[in-house]
């Protein structure tokens, strides 16, 4: 039978919210676990990147924004109070950084005759890329029947001429709706996607204590409350 398998992305730093959609995922029936990247940044933690290890081929991971700032430097060093990346590369042993350095930009997969990619931004910019629920989609060329992505923290799923275009959203560090991480179940065999959300409220009440130094800016995202939940919640 075709695959069921998991998907999800933008853990940064924070292992207890990534641990629970890892578990929730499991619990429905995912088989593999696919990371669309940004396990770092904004709290200088490398304690997801030890879970991703923990799981061992039951994952694969692709290389977010925040790693590629991370490897590369590129990024405005005014937003280091809030990127916390520096503070990152000091903590992380090498082998993680080779490890980071080591993951795709992008995935293209066929499974039971489903071409399926998988980014972090977009089709057009794979890595800094922007979709968003009100996104223009006609001006993505390519050949998959699915696209997967992450990087706004604002889960949808979308239709446009018969291409399924999922953005997970946030395990740990939601847009939309502070109180609630996302992730997405995907039956292929059924080509059906699923987002699903978990409340996060119990951990993120501790960050600030954990991590002193994390941004107002960031802690301020668990503040926000939409009117409209986006997936099932758990």
């Amino acid at each position: 039978m075709p695959p069921v398998i998991g998907i999800l992305s933008d853990a940064h730093g924070i292992a207890p919210a990534f641990d629970r959609a890892v578990d929730r995922l499991f619990q429905m029936g995912a088989e593999r676990l696919y990371f669309l990247g940004d396990a770092i940044g904004y709290v200088p933690s490398p304690a997801v990147l030890t879970s991703l290890e923990m799981l061992g081929e039951r994952v694969v991971c692709l290389r977010g924004n925040h790693e590629d700032m991370l490897l590369h430097g590129k990024y405005d060093a005014e937003r280091e109070n809030i990127y916390q990346l520096e503070l990152t590369r000091q903590i992380l042993p090498n082998s993680y950084l080779n490890w980071i350095n080591s993951w795709t930009s992008f995935l293209s997969i066929t499974i039971s005759g489903m071409n399926i990619l998988m980014i972090h931004g977009s089709p057009n910019d794979q890595t800094y890329g922007y979709v968003y629920p009100d996104t223009d989609l006609t001006q993505f060329t390519h050949s998959a029947n699915w696209v997967f992505m992450a990087h706004t923290h604002r889960p949808f799923i979308r239709v446009h001429e018969e291409i399924g275009y999922v953005n997970v959203g946030s395990c740990a560090m939601p847009r939309d709706d502070g109180r609630f991480g996302s992730a997405v179940l995907f039956d292929i065999g059924r080509q059906n996607a699923r987002i699903i959300r978990f409340d996060i409220q119990d951990i993120s009440r501790k960050i600030a204590h954990q991590y002193p130094g994390v941004h107002s800016s960031v802690l301020a995202l668990y503040d926000r409350r939409s009117d409209v939940l986006i997936g099932e919640h758990l």
